[in-house]
């Protein structure tokens, strides 16, 4: 306990936030909906210092138990130099902040087909509310971070030099855990992210009856994530080699995961305590689709594959100790079915 007041106390310490309230006037307030809340962090910087959280319980292959210390963890400016140089970052901004809201699903599935994917919540029935979680959303070309990917790395747009020199800094993002063994050894881990981008991403959660009419709690998750750098460090205590170093210079993950009631991300869990997320099979039963209707079926799937998201993921140049390899590109895929559960140790 002692141990966790004291990271506590450090993150509070090491964080600054600086925020304005401006009055709006009577033609801002008009199409205000009173729906969420947005916020936004200026000169954002987050250091737990020298604070340090300890897990027990964990052994090993021998029951011993091995010791874990999460010794570090930051978010700061672009150019922190790891975490080492404090440089304050925005998170968010007044025209452009992070939203959490309440929002009515947008699709009508007894009315107009064209009208089953538009709106604030597409492919989730009107019929519920959906709490959904969003960071900031650009429409520039240089600060949308999926645009300027999909056309300056996926491809090479003729402008790519000039929306660089207007993009704002991303986050470095790090953390540093210790494992010490019985034998008296210790492993380090580091976890540093440079130039990360996280806008344009968002989590949805909703809830219905499943087929035994208990609620059943589903989400989707729209995840955009760019980082300029991404790097893992193992080492021992001196912790000074870099043969076991992997580094990736530029990553990208654009993964959808859920496309609203039609294929949902389901949370439960096991009887034994154990966490399950399951990503479902499309599901035509959403719609009121008679599945023995091969007319409507066909319908059905036609309509899922032109309009649910698919996912991109670009691995640029990897090194691993002395060794590099060129990029990795994974373009325009779907999650059909995903399931994942936890296990006891």
């Amino acid at each position: 306990m002692k141990k966790l007041t004291a990271l506590v106390i450090s993150m509070s310490v090491g964080t600054h936030v600086f925020a304005e309230l401006q009055p709006l006037d009577d033609a801002e307030m008009s199409v205000q909906s009173g729906a969420g809340l947005g916020f936004a962090l200026q000169d954002f910087v987050f250091n737990t210092d020298d604070a340090s959280l300890a897990v027990t319980g964990i052994e090993d292959g021998g029951g011993n138990e091995v010791g874990i210390k999460w010794d570090e963890f930051y978010i700061m400016g672009e150019g922190s130099e790891n975490g080492t140089v404090e440089k304050p970052i925005d998170i968010g901004s007044y025209l452009n902040p992070w939203v959490i809201r309440s929002v009515r699903g947008s699709s009508d599935w007894s009315g107009d087909p064209a009208d089953y994917y538009t709106g604030d919540a597409p492919a989730i029935g009107d019929d519920v509310a959906a709490l959904q979680i969003l960071t900031d959303v650009y429409t520039s070309a240089a600060q949308n971070t999926r645009q300027y990917v999909m056309d300056c790395i996926f491809a090479a747009s003729a402008d790519c030099a000039d929306r660089a020199a207007i993009r704002r800094d991303g986050a470095d993002i790090g953390s540093r855990f210790t494992l010490d063994f019985v034998d008296g050894t210790s492993h380090v881990w580091n976890i540093d992210m440079q130039g990360a981008y996280l806008d344009g991403s968002s989590f949805w959660l909703w809830s219905r009856q499943d087929q035994n009419g208990e609620s059943e709690l589903l989400g989707q998750l729209n995840l955009s994530l760019f980082a300029e750098k991404f790097q893992i460090d193992t080492c021992g205590d001196a912790c000074t080699g870099t043969d076991a170093l992997l580094q990736i210079d530029q990553l990208y993950l654009g993964l959808n995961l859920g496309f609203g009631d039609v294929q949902p991300l389901k949370f439960s869990a096991t009887s034994d305590g154990n966490f399950v997320l399951e990503l479902s099979k499309p599901n035509p039963s959403s719609q009121g689709v008679d599945p023995t209707n091969s007319d409507e079926m066909l319908e059905f799937f036609n309509d899922y594959y032109a309009n649910a998201p698919k996912s991109n993921i670009y691995i640029g140049e990897i090194t691993v100790g002395n060794r590099t390899a060129g990029e990795t590109v994974v373009n325009g895929f779907r999650a059909q079915y995903l399931k994942a559960t936890s296990i006891d140790l």
